[in-house]
């Protein structure tokens, strides 16, 4: 599988349905988070989606599962960002989507799907921010996944320490053509 060359252009995501058999797909290479469990144990991911916390969208190439992002609703505290971005508006928190899992086929990793799949989360923010209020995409993750999130222009935010190690809130201010 590895040698499958990726057209960007055939990418196409679809709504995780109950009917989806995830047995193929695999992604629990450097797996510090949780996202193959999530995509497969106890069927967690269908789950989440019936009952409104997350919605997980699968991006197929042909009809290969290559990754998935689980979406939510959320906001971000105005102290865990960057204050040039606080103006006009100052509010204690701001409206984000909040990409609460991605991951990428373990076969095609290091080709472009992890930075395709943020790349169209921030697309989808800006197609939501037209309907309801929506300023940023936030995220929260580990040390080691910093430096892939920063290529992706997301920027650092605050840092916390939690029972699995210290977990980094990171952050995309969503461009709006003015």
């Amino acid at each position: 599988m590895s040698s499958v060359k990726i057209d960007f252009e055939k990418i196409k995501p679809r709504k995780l349905q109950d009917s989806d058999d995830l047995t193929s797909f695999n992604c629990d290479y450097e797996d510090e988070l949780g996202c193959h469990d999530f995509i497969h144990k106890k069927e967690e991911a269908k789950l989440y989606q019936k009952e409104r916390q997350g919605i997980t969208y699968l991006f197929f190439h042909n009809d290969l599962i290559v990754g998935y992002v689980t979406l939510a609703m959320s906001s971000i505290q105005a102290k865990r960002i960057d204050k040039r971005y606080t103006k006009p508006i100052r509010l204690k928190s701001y409206p984000s989507l909040l990409i609460g899992r991605l991951a990428s086929e373990n076969e095609l990793r290091k080709k472009g799907i992890g930075k395709y799949l943020c790349e169209w989360c921030t697309g989808y923010a800006i197609k939501l921010s037209e309907k309801i209020g929506c300023r940023y995409v936030i995220l929260e993750t580990n040390e080691q996944k910093v430096d892939f999130y920063q290529k992706c222009r997301f920027e650092q935010g605050i840092e916390q320490d939690s029972d699995t190690g210290k977990k980094i809130w990171m952050y995309q201010r969503i461009t709006l053509d003015d």
